[in-house]
């Protein structure tokens, strides 16, 4: 099927390809179907694109790529959700606010997105640690790649 996106323009996608969140994004409710779609010669970030709303599209990245000591315990209401059977099924993404600079762009540690690659469901979770903030500046980490 072919999507409209924000920054990619026109785009192929096949339907197992889609990302399924349940209750929508916090603030994005009614959006459901999302589509994780690479950026040219960047492998750090990507595009978790709405399926119905080309306006709607996050920049994302690994946490544990721009990140150090990272770590969250998904709760067992949230694998019964994603239904997430073992570990490795579980990926993590963060919302990035890309600034002028990375020096000023901040990621989302507060809430991860939690993706079982198994089945495509996802969830954003909103984690109950003040260690972790929504804008965290990405210039504070040691950034690879």
């Amino acid at each position: 099927m072919k999507i409209q996106t924000a920054y990619l323009g026109e785009v192929e996608i096949e339907s197992s390809q889609i990302l399924h969140f349940e209750h929508g994004i916090p603030g994005f409710e009614d959006e459901k179907e999302f589509v994780l779609l690479p950026i040219e010669d960047n492998n750090a970030f990507h595009v978790l694109q709405s399926v119905a709303t080309a306006e709607v599209a996050f920049i994302v990245t690994n946490p544990y790529e721009t990140t150090t000591n990272y770590s969250f315990e998904i709760d067992e209401a949230i694998a019964h959700s994603l239904l997430i059977n073992e570990p490795q099924e579980i990926a993590v993404l963060s919302i990035v606010s890309l600034k002028d600079t990375i020096e000023q762009s901040t990621i989302n540690l507060k809430a991860p997105i939690v993706w079982n690659t198994t089945n495509n469901k996802a969830k954003q979770v909103i984690l109950n640690n003040d260690n972790y903030a929504i804008r965290h500046l990405i210039s504070t980490e040691s950034v690879k790649g």
